[in-house]
């Protein structure tokens, strides 16, 4: 890879979905996607971002990278589909990062922890130190932090940990360009092998809260 890498970078795992096209460190353009709408609308918005910059074409760029979770379950499976469809159509390399190693670039965060919200009162965390990833409740993390930062993507959270040192950042598709490019730098994501990055086993997405009727 050189330093000037044309990347497309694709995260729908959370409330603000979206893609980018960057060159180097610049931001080329970027695209929103309503929340919940990523596989009706994310190959069209692609090909619309693509033609929005002169001399982008598929085969145009160095790799795609995708945010793969954790995150909406149905998010991430469309973006991840749609990463590796095109890879293999265009014969192009994949990075797949996790949405947790994201957030802690986006902060800044050398050590402490970034954590997302799960639902159902859950969080799930990343310890920016070892790259260790988990899920567990805010109590949990708020008894386990020791006074440490946590990078925080969702403002609801900021009350849910109380008492914790907390940094909140929006994310955008844009901000997976550090840890794509450090992936790629390590050979890059198997595209037919990388499967999606939920944290928690998939059948427990499935299971109902204790007490739930239907």
């Amino acid at each position: 890879m050189t330093q000037d890498e044309r990347l497309l970078l694709i995260d729908t795992c959370g409330e603000t979905a979206g893609i980018a096209l960057t060159c180097g460190e610049e931001v080329l353009a970027t695209r929103d996607l309503a929340r919940g709408s990523a596989s009706a609308e994310i190959i069209d918005a692609i090909r619309r971002l693509l033609q929005s910059q002169p001399g982008s074409q598929l085969r145009n760029l160095d790799a795609i990278g995708i945010v793969h979770g954790p995150g909406s379950f149905t998010g991430i499976r469309a973006g991840l589909a749609t990463a590796k469809g095109l890879c293999e159509a265009a014969a192009l390399p994949m990075a797949a990062v996790s949405r947790l190693e994201v957030l802690a670039n986006a902060t800044g965060l050398a050590d402490g922890y970034a954590a997302l919200d799960a639902g159902r009162s859950e969080v799930y965390v990343r310890e920016v130190s070892t790259g260790r990833e988990w899920l567990c409740t805010t109590g949990d993390l708020q008894r386990q932090c020791h006074g440490e930062r946590i990078a925080l993507a969702e403002s609801r959270l900021v009350d849910q940990l109380q008492g914790c040192e907390t940094i909140l950042h929006t994310l955008h598709a844009s901000d997976a360009r550090g840890a794509v490019l450090r992936k790629l730098r390590m050979g890059g994501s198997d595209v037919a092998l990388t499967d999606a990055n939920y944290v928690r086993q998939e059948s427990d997405i499935y299971r109902k809260p204790a007490g739930a009727v239907g």
